[in-house]
């Protein structure tokens, strides 16, 4: 179970009496980031040190959107994002292909929701998808 970025891994001992608290490490969530309108090299409000900061946590991010913005303008954008795309397929394709290969805790979008922040339908591929979605301006302001 998920709770506040860890998960739960053990259970209160039933043996001593003890009411011994479950273990928790942190959760492995996997970020996909949207790049036009939402990352700032393209007019966003998500900072690139944000990506930083969640791969510092240990968590999985990536780009699912325009990533040779990002490649162009990052030198060390490979030291940031484990994936970029996606490539000839649609945004809701290639988030299925990524929660199908890469094991993780929790699938999150980052991105626009269309016609209200941007010009691509990220909630609409989060939800094709069964990714939970986190509008950029909402991530930029802390939401997790």
């Amino acid at each position: 179970m998920i709770r506040d970025g860890f998960i739960a891994v053990g259970h209160a001992s039933e043996t001593d009496g003890d009411a011994h608290a479950a273990l928790e490490e942190p959760a492995m969530v996997v970020y996909a980031f949207d790049v036009d309108e939402t990352l700032e090299v393209s007019n966003g409000p998500v900072k690139l040190a944000d990506l930083v900061m969640l791969r510092e946590h240990g968590h999985i991010v990536g780009l699912c959107g325009n990533w040779a913005m990002v490649t162009r303008q990052c030198p060390d954008w490979h030291r940031i994002c484990s994936f970029v795309g996606p490539c000839g397929i649609e945004k809701d394709d290639f988030l299925r292909q990524l929660r199908q290969y890469i094991p993780g805790d929790d699938y999150v979008m980052v991105g626009n929701i269309l016609g209200m922040s941007g010009a691509s339908d990220d909630r609409g591929a989060a939800e094709r998808a069964g990714w939970r979605f986190i509008q950029e301006r909402e991530f930029a302001k802390g939401v997790r």
